[in-house]
């Protein structure tokens, strides 16, 4: 994915979602508030510098490409910090795309399995930052017990 700057990688991928929606000096489809199918495209790994809430810790940022149907499309970087206070955040991301679920025993946060193509729901809020909206991801949704059949 392209740097902050819109500088990118050796390694970067191309597709025509990805440059459908970088074109127009990369103008994105605000999607209205409200329920919608999410599909992971990418994930890495890095640091939190640390802020007034939260000290220095691990952080996973997770690309998301969320669909609006007739709406459009809209692409979200979310943040996962990786403390204890945020350990709720982590939690509803998983089970919102199965890789955790109500009951499951204690156990390592699977990251590895977080991977491209993994699908779920998540509920969007419309944020106004600096003048401009701008979506974020106000709950991640856990499947409905009819959309997992008897594994639910």
């Amino acid at each position: 994915m392209a740097q902050d700057n819109g500088s990118l990688g050796w390694d970067d991928v191309v597709s025509e979602d990805i440059a459908n929606q970088n074109k127009n000096g990369g103008d994105l489809v605000v999607l209205p508030a409200g329920e919608y199918p999410f599909v992971v495209h990418k994930t890495e790994r890095g640091q939190f510098k640390g802020s007034d809430k939260l000290p220095p810790c691990n952080m996973v940022t997770v690309y998301v490409f969320v669909d609006g149907g007739e709406s459009g499309k809209n692409c979200l970087k979310c943040r996962f910090f990786m403390h204890t206070k945020m350990l709720w955040k982590i939690y509803q991301f998983l089970t919102a795309v199965g890789l955790h679920k109500k009951g499951d025993a204690a156990g390592k946060i699977p990251w590895s399995m977080v991977t491209k193509g993994l699908k779920g729901r998540c509920k969007l809020a419309v944020d106004e930052y600096k003048g401009k909206q701008k979506n974020e991801v106000d709950e991640w949704l856990a499947p409905s017990a009819e959309s997992l059949g008897d594994e639910y």
